[in-house]
């Protein structure tokens, strides 16, 4: 059994991969277009999205080129799609208690519910995408280029993305380009150092694993980027744990800290799946503030050494939890 909502592309190029899922949720996107536009803001969403086209296309030509080809298969405005990418940034959201990342047995089983909100649970899948050489399983939003949830590359990683608050945003590089960048990503170390040198907009926390278990935290503003290599059992949600926690915008919400301290304290050195998956549906701390609370959309649980991924969508909560064979997808194709 696999999710109404579970998609599989395969493309030579990332213009290619956008027009063939550009056709098939074009009845989707334009629901959210549609909804978004309602919005007083809009206008101002949709102005202030060209002001950072220019310097996305100069650093990831071929993510643009994505979203040309998702707007060329959808029949839908390029401008309105990119506006909907942007959407933390031009929506200029302040406070975002937005996810929960749960890393544990040596770094090789890791948990990641996404907490976008209550009216967002029709707007993610799962989904396979093969552009080129590079296949990612992960949770997507329909709106966007992908990468900035949760998802697994076959070049071995894991990149789970949660949201951070600071004051220093700016017009520049988006911080859910960068996350699609690094979704893909064959080299971490290198990749960081190519990030100290692009003008970002704003910042994410990504927590990158690979399958010897070797963990990269990353939490970035615009200007700021601290790395680090936090021992098992980790836990990351919507606050800074390094210095720049005085940047922090959301240290005091009471919805990331008791998500956090619940994490903390309920996952161990060594756990099962289930026991693992068992933490993502804790609801001990009341509908806004639990790990599981009102706004959690999808949770998905990857046992990083198997490629066994559970899944779950508030969607299609009837159900519960499914599971995927990454090695089925992964190297199905492999010796020939």
């Amino acid at each position: 059994m696999k999710h109404d909502n579970f998609f599989i592309f395969k493309a030579k190029d990332n213009h290619g991969l956008g027009v063939l899922m550009g056709k098939s949720f074009s009845s989707r996107i334009r629901s959210i277009v549609e909804k978004e536009s309602k919005k007083p803001d809009w206008s101002a969403r949709v102005l202030r999205a060209q002001k950072y086209l220019k310097i996305n296309q100069k650093y990831f030509p071929d993510f643009i080129d994505e979203l040309k080809g998702y707007s060329e298969g959808s029949g839908i405005d390029f401008i309105y799609l990119w506006a909907l990418h942007l959407e933390e940034e031009v929506s200029q959201i302040i406070n975002q208690n937005r996810c929960t990342t749960i890393i544990t047995n040596d770094g090789l089983l890791i948990a990641h519910n996404e907490d976008w909100g209550k009216t967002s649970a029709n707007t993610s899948c799962f989904l396979f995408k093969e552009i080129g050489k590079t296949k990612i399983f992960e949770l997507h939003y329909y709106h966007t280029l992908g990468g900035d949830a949760i998802g697994i590359n076959s070049n071995g990683f894991v990149s789970a993305v949660n949201s951070l608050s600071h004051p220093d945003a700016r017009v520049g590089v988006s911080r859910s380009i960068i996350a699609r960048w690094l979704s893909e990503t064959k080299n971490p170390e290198k990749d960081f150092q190519k990030l100290k040198g692009i003008p970002r907009a704003s910042g994410y926390n990504h927590n990158i694993v690979n399958s010897y278990g070797k963990i990269w935290n990353l939490e970035c503003t615009a200007k700021k980027i601290v790395l680090s290599h936090p021992t098992s059992p980790f836990v990351h949600t919507n606050h800074y744990l390094s210095e720049l926690r005085a940047f922090d915008v959301n240290d005091n919400s009471t919805a990331t800290i008791k998500r956090y301290n619940s994490a903390q304290l309920l996952t161990k050195p060594h756990m099962t799946i289930n026991k693992l998956m068992d933490i993502t549906n804790d609801t001990s701390s009341g509908d806004a503030n639990s790990i599981m609370n009102e706004r959690t959309v999808a949770k998905m649980v990857i046992d990083v050494k198997s490629l066994a991924v559970k899944g779950w969508l508030r969607s299609e909560k009837e159900k519960g939890w499914v599971d995927y064979n990454l090695k089925d997808l992964f190297y199905q194709n492999r010796s020939r």
